[in-house]
């Protein structure tokens, strides 16, 4: 296996030459013996920054890889970490954690080679990152085994086909959710996910809190806080309901039980859930990482980290789900004003990162469709 070597954020590592695993000139990071994904890069960032305001003093990267996560947390958080462990099943992996490990001179590291399940039944962390291939699923119930009261667990998921509804029978194996294919699916997955994180953690009666969430490029994030007790984790599962998209009048909402009709129209809704109906991202946590960003000004993705965090904040402050411009502008066969003159149109509304044509208000559907009708006819 032939290395090369790349910089990331204040770390250098080694990793597989990509040109040795090309196939008709074209490159997948599974197809190396060792993942590394520059296209993940973005997600790291942001990672960073929150484990800086985390600042925890034990770590488990439980699908380590490269090592690379791990490295960087130790570099750049100025966290106080007293030990990471980096953990991976491959043992190439592990030969290349602990290459990178000591370039990067990580003082604090522990490698192990164990199945990331088996070995998270039998640590307690302050955080743990389940960063894996596909679904998180099969790691949640021991991550959350593994944290400390209080602590923290980071997720990241690719499996958008099943989280968005496009796969159904495969959101039911995985999530437990009978999902469908609304206009505004890029939230829905994310609410599947944290949905699915509240159930497994409700079974050892602990209580789920997402401080940080968000959808990008082909992945959701989810960084939640962990505390005991089953009124706190009953409190939690209070949290679920569905949501509910009509074919016919593209009405949508949300609803403690699931509903069959539509509340404007009565004709039949197409219906997700259970999902988390709560908020997904704390506004203090947000606001911290926004002042801790000017620490971060070297990171390749600073003014898009900088953007996203500043549309967290304002779409925060409205009800869950979005609105598709384009859904709507379909269902009345009129033209799709712009966003912004429909924001300003409705004097309370937001831009959302999850989707270019939708946005956020407290508004009601009839106020948002009299203002594009409006809009319309001036286009």
């Amino acid at each position: 296996m032939r290395l090369v070597e790349i910089k990331e954020g204040k770390a250098r590592i080694f990793i597989p030459d990509p040109k040795e695993y090309e196939k008709n000139g074209k490159f997948d990071p599974s197809w190396a013996p060792v993942f590394y994904n520059p296209r993940m890069m973005f997600n790291r960032d942001i990672s960073v920054i929150a484990v800086s305001i985390i600042s925890p003093k034990s770590i488990i990267d439980a699908l380590a890889a490269s090592g690379i996560r791990g490295i960087r947390y130790y570099l750049e958080s100025n966290s106080p970490i007293e030990e990471i462990i980096f953990n991976d099943k491959s043992k190439v992996a592990v030969d290349l954690i602990s290459k990178n490990v000591e370039a990067n001179g990580v003082k604090v590291a522990k490698i192990t080679n164990r199945d990331a399940n088996s070995l998270l039944y039998e640590v307690i962390t302050d955080y743990v990152d389940i960063d894996p291939f596909g679904s998180p699923s099969p790691f949640i119930l021991s991550s959350v085994n593994a944290v400390k009261n209080g602590g923290y667990i980071a997720y990241t998921a690719t499996d958008l086909a099943p989280l968005e509804g496009s796969s159904k029978n495969s959101c039911k194996r995985k999530y437990d959710v009978n999902n469908s294919k609304l206009s505004f699916s890029k939230e829905v997955g994310l609410r599947v996910l944290l949905s699915k994180i509240v159930r497994e953690a409700a079974i050892v009666e602990k209580a789920v809190e997402p401080i940080f969430a968000f959808y990008n490029d082909y992945y959701y994030r989810v960084i939640i806080r962990v505390t005991r007790g089953a009124k706190r984790a009953d409190e939690s599962i209070e949290k679920l309901g569905y949501f509910y998209e009509c074919e016919k009048c593209g009405f949508s909402g949300s609803s403690k039980d699931p509903i069959e009709k539509c509340p404007r129209c009565n004709n039949k809704v197409k219906i997700s859930g259970p999902v988390w109906l709560g908020k997904i991202n704390d506004d203090s946590f947000v606001h911290k990482m926004i002042d801790y960003l000017q620490n971060f000004s070297y990171i390749k993705n600073f003014e898009a980290v900088s953007i996203l965090l500043h549309k967290i904040l304002q779409e925060n402050k409205y009800p869950p789900g979005y609105y598709n411009l384009e859904f709507i502008a379909s269902k009345y066969k009129i033209n799709v004003p712009a966003r912004e003159k429909i924001i300003e149109c409705l004097g309370d509304a937001s831009q959302t990162h999850f989707s270019s044509k939708g946005i956020k208000t407290s508004k009601s559907f009839d106020e948002i469709l009299e203002c594009m009708k409006t809009l319309s006819n001036k286009v």
